[in-house]
């Protein structure tokens, strides 16, 4: 009876936090007709206004920090699901040489939101959650100049995941100590919503290049998760929170 409450409610556990992971849309596309893969793609660092941010109670400067530390997680995150699933891909930098043929992933933060880990790690189902918005585009490098392939937006957050109260409603002390020692109702947070917004980013480049028949053997074809339809395949990136992820 226990094994069967504790596996009913990792079930559920993934299921929320599938719900609750990160949805593209508004996607608007001129790379219908691609003839060539990028020699590179370069993830600038996404712009970032202060104003965008909901940071709890901390000092100006305090949250200055913890804005720069998101922009650049971001992008790194970003340059390392690209590497995966679509091509070669690095942040980049005052000394980067972008060369004609390669891509620019350029974008916005207009929203995070880190909502409250207590109430997520207490009773969750939504209590608490975090939230972050997007909106990205991506740019062929030409002799002339930039020109526009693709932008979108995304949207999304953490914290749908059932808390610590929920153990204690479902399975008494061993279900608690299942879902505490697991981290379920504590770790997902702004840095699961990059892990997520990051992949999803992947995911539209990876799409793009499968219609177009350039993705390489050696990437994992995946498809974004589009806001307010069901994932189209079941996969940990979405379902567990990238700390418990395995790598």
């Amino acid at each position: 009876m226990i094994k069967r409450t504790i596996f009913s409610s990792i079930v559920c556990v993934l299921a929320l936090s599938s719900c609750s992971s990160v949805g593209v849309y508004s996607v608007e596309s001129n790379a219908t007709r691609l003839r060539n893969a990028p020699t590179h793609v370069w993830v600038e660092r996404f712009s970032a206004p202060m104003s965008a941010f909901q940071l709890g109670e901390r000092t100006a400067s305090e949250k200055r920090v913890l804005r720069d530390e998101i922009v650049a997680n971001l992008a790194r995150s970003t340059a390392a699901q690209i590497r995966v699933h679509a091509a070669n891909s690095s942040v980049m930098g005052p000394t980067s040489r972008v060369s004609p043929g390669a891509w620019v992933v350029r974008g916005q933060i207009n929203r995070v939101d880190q909502g409250s880990r207590a109430l997520r790690a207490g009773i969750g189902f939504g209590m608490g959650r975090t939230e972050m918005r997007t909106n990205v585009s991506v740019f062929l490098v030409t002799e002339s100049g930039l020109v526009p392939l693709m932008r979108f937006n995304t949207t999304g957050g953490s914290g749908m995941e059932p808390g610590v109260a929920f153990g204690l409603a479902t399975g008494g002390a061993s279900t608690v100590a299942t879902v505490a020692s697991a981290g379920l109702g504590s770790l997902p947070g702004v840095s699961t919503d990059i892990d997520r917004t990051s992949y999803e980013i992947a995911a539209v480049l990876s799409v793009q290049l499968q219609q177009n028949g350039l993705l390489g053997a050696s990437r994992t074809a995946i498809q974004p998760h589009m806001r307010g339809q069901l994932p189209t395949t079941v996969n940990l990136s979405r379902a567990i929170p990238a700390p418990l992820r395995p790598h």
